[in-house]
């Protein structure tokens, strides 16, 4: 195929590509990879083993970053790949014993990167999860949001490591922003070089101002449709006397933690919040 989507869903051509980025097919949405010769170029559907091998090749690339990266840090006990027994996992990196380094490039389950999690914990090692392969990506995205992490000094974060272009991404300050849970997040990068300055990095958590619900916002409501939603509308209105967009039109709406998997507007109207899975995040957290 001569033209695929780019990460900001814009048609591109491929003879007129300057930049190497993810591309997707645009009828099924899956992955295609840039084809380049002398006198052509094309994209192409990435075949499962152009994918393994590809993976493969970019975890290697990250684990010795991350090695060369922490020996610089001052670990000396490193060891990659060991099998802990007990639990019946191997952590990419093991340092000290008691902290563990995933390099995560991999599609993995909610449910499976748990377990991993848990396994961990029993004994007692703290994990740390760093995204590359499939999970890289120049924005943060509903897939991420299950990595995120939480620091008082950069408020719930996730990091990202392009091992191709040896660059940190830092994400942080990652919040809900309005009644659909729109991802809004700041994002600092850092070279690989020198990762001291990556965990010197400080910064003041910004205070937003809050956002009044205009009619856009209350038509897409309005558009909403499905019997879990229609019973949510018909209750609020039969306690309430006044519909969910009486309600919600042109109220006051502060950023919101991203730890919900339903949308705002629905908790706001009486719905039980219901949680994302996100393991690395320990404290209940509430509204």
């Amino acid at each position: 195929m001569y033209a695929a989507l780019n990460e900001e869903g814009n048609l591109v051509y491929a003879v007129e590509v300057e930049n190497i980025e993810n591309y997707h097919c645009p009828k099924c949405l899956k992955t295609v990879r840039l084809i380049q010769k002398n006198d052509s170029a094309y994209f192409q559907h990435s075949t499962k083993k152009f994918n393994e091998v590809n993976e493969r090749n970019i975890h290697k690339k990250g684990k010795d970053i991350l090695v060369n990266n922490f020996s610089q840090l001052g670990y000396q006990d490193i060891q990659q790949e060991k099998f802990l027994t007990e639990i019946k996992q191997k952590p990419d990196i093991l340092l000290t014993n008691n902290l563990a380094l995933e390099y995560q490039c991999a599609t993995i389950s909610s449910s499976k990167f748990k377990d991993r999690i848990d396994g961990y914990s029993t004994l007692n090692i703290k994990s740390i999860w760093i995204l590359g392969g499939a999970y890289l990506n120049k924005k943060i995205l509903k897939k991420h949001l299950k990595f995120l992490s939480y620091d008082p000094n950069w408020g719930f974060y996730l990091i990202m490591l392009d091992s191709e272009n040896k660059i940190y991404h830092l994400f942080y300050q990652i919040r809900y922003f309005g009644l659909f849970n729109k991802i809004n997040y700041s994002r600092k990068d850092f070279y690989t070089d020198d990762i001291s300055e990556l965990f010197k990095f400080s910064t003041e958590l910004k205070s937003y101002p809050p956002i009044k619900v205009d009619h856009y916002q209350i038509q897409r409501i309005k558009n909403v449709r499905g019997v879990k939603v229609d019973k949510l509308k018909s209750e609020f209105f039969n306690q309430s006397g006044k519909t969910v967009e009486e309600y919600l039109l042109k109220k006051s709406l502060n950023c919101q933690k991203p730890v919900y998997s339903n949308h705002y507007w629905r908790i706001l109207c009486g719905e039980e919040p219901r949680y994302l899975e996100q393991p690395l995040l320990f404290k209940k957290i509430r509204i």
